[in-house]
């Protein structure tokens, strides 16, 4: 009987010696937890490197965050917001432990101004950006003579308008396929037989290129100026292209 009685005495120790351990680990894992948590609040913002808006406007957006816990974050909540600038393509954001946010951003790269008031840029995909001071050499191509009707124009969204559209489509395979024209144009025009006409920045010299088959122009107009060399187009008051496969040159008088 006695050995029966020190046995459960062992038992019992046993169990509560157990009994304290865990009690004493749960504590030591909850002070742990209290301090990991205290620990992942954001406090530094990261975003990627610009070249057309200064990264502060993008950071003003997202600042109200700090101080948050990292683990409460929505993701998408801040890509919306951020998505939501005119300005951005696209936006990849990313949590780093314990503190840090990282936001990689696509701007939009404009690649005409819209003659309207107030201007407007436009990027090869025709959405609309609002005119403000840049980080790049704003040195673009005017779009002149176009529907001045603001509704036409919303912000972050792709122009309503279809002669623009058609122009910022042209211009865009111009900028690939002919950099050096797109380079030197100054002014692209819409008249008012719903024509267009561009102006060059050299002298300045004017393409009239009609209201139809405007690209087949464009790529003649190429192959006239690789047969002109060393001449260039500059050379010539304007170049009347309006009639199917010619172009009528005019020179220019000194």
């Amino acid at each position: 009987m006695q050995l029966i009685k020190i046995d459960k005495s062992k038992k019992n120790l046993i169990f509560t010696s157990i009994s304290f351990l865990v009690i004493v680990t749960l504590i030591k894992i909850a002070s742990w937890w209290c301090v990991i948590t205290n620990n992942l609040i954001l406090k530094n913002i990261s975003i990627s490197k610009t070249k057309i808006i200064e990264n502060e406007e993008f950071y003003n957006l997202v600042n109200g965050f700090i101080g948050n816990s990292l683990e409460e974050l929505r993701i998408d909540s801040v890509t919306k917001i951020i998505e939501n600038h005119p300005y951005v393509e696209a936006a990849r954001v990313s949590k780093w432990y314990p503190s840090k946010m990282k936001i990689e951003l696509i701007e939009r790269e404009p690649i005409a101004i819209l003659n309207i008031s107030p201007m407007v840029l436009l990027d090869k995909y025709g959405f609309v950006l609002p005119y403000k001071t840049s980080k790049m050499n704003l040195n673009l191509p005017i779009l002149n003579n176009f529907n001045t009707n603001l509704d036409f124009y919303p912000y972050g969204n792709k122009v309503l308008s279809e002669n623009v559209g058609n122009c910022i489509k042209w211009l865009n395979r111009i900028k690939i396929n002919y950099p050096s024209l797109y380079q030197d144009i100054s002014e692209m025009k819409m008249t008012s037989g719903n024509g267009i006409n561009i102006i060059l920045a050299e002298y300045p010299t004017r393409i009239f290129l009609g209201k139809s088959d405007i690209w087949t122009k464009i790529e003649i107009l190429k192959k006239f100026e690789t047969e002109l060399l060393p001449k260039k187009l500059s050379d010539f008051s304007y170049l009347d292209m309006r009639y199917d496969n010619q172009v009528i040159a005019k020179n220019r008088t000194l």
